[in-house]
């Protein structure tokens, strides 16, 4: 066996295959210069509108199955953090780290933030989609637990990091999808999701 044998297949891949893995979604970024007026009045409502309530939490339960997040075509325990860099640059945090590490990726102006972890081999383990703050009212920001719970049923587990409680679904072996946001809020105020997740503990393993 050669050593070109030994070499994981991400290693051998052209800058141009790399950056076909990761995509900003039409509901993540402003559409660019060449869009007309009439793309911009007639698709935004569609899109914001397929970014609520029930019908976006299934859109991200059926992306976690494959292992991915809205917004992206990265896939938890496939993608490598070189196709994240190629596409978008250095991270904001992270990117000096080694051995198992997050990056995050905050592109402001409503555009939402993005944190990757990253493996010691350079994989992508964790996805975690944070949703923007400009407008609370779409997106992943705009989702409560019991919006959660109503569409998706009570979750068999619930863990604890800090303040902060987890939702984890298992919408497939490979993979947890995880709803995050503060366990508890000011009387009359309801606890949003701060972010999602989807992981693979066979990737953080390796």
């Amino acid at each position: 066996m050669n050593a070109a044998t030994n070499t994981p297949a991400w290693k051998t891949w052209g800058k141009l295959a790399l950056a076909g893995l990761i995509t900003a979604g039409a509901v993540t970024f402003a559409a660019g210069p060449q869009a007309n007026a009439a793309q911009a009045t007639s698709a935004v409502p569609a899109i914001l509108s397929a970014q609520t309530g029930s019908t976006y939490i299934k859109t991200i339960y059926s992306l976690a199955k494959k292992g991915q997040i809205p917004g992206l075509q990265a896939i938890a325990g496939k993608t490598p953090i070189s196709a994240v860099h190629y596409k978008w640059g250095q991270p904001e945090t992270g990117g000096d780290r080694k051995g198992n590490h997050y990056e995050l990726y905050n592109f402001g102006m409503g555009q939402g933030a993005y944190g990757f972890g990253v493996n010691k081999a350079g994989v992508i383990y964790d996805l975690r989609n944070f949703g923007q703050s400009v407008d609370q009212s779409v997106g992943i920001k705009s989702l409560t637990f019991a919006s959660v719970i109503q569409t998706l049923g009570m979750p068999k587990e619930v863990r604890w990091n800090g303040t902060d409680k987890i939702y984890v679904y298992h919408p497939s072996a490979a993979y947890e999808l995880k709803f995050v946001g503060p366990g508890t809020v000011v009387k009359g105020k309801i606890a949003h999701i701060d972010h999602i997740n989807v992981y693979s503990a066979k990737a953080a393993a390796l």
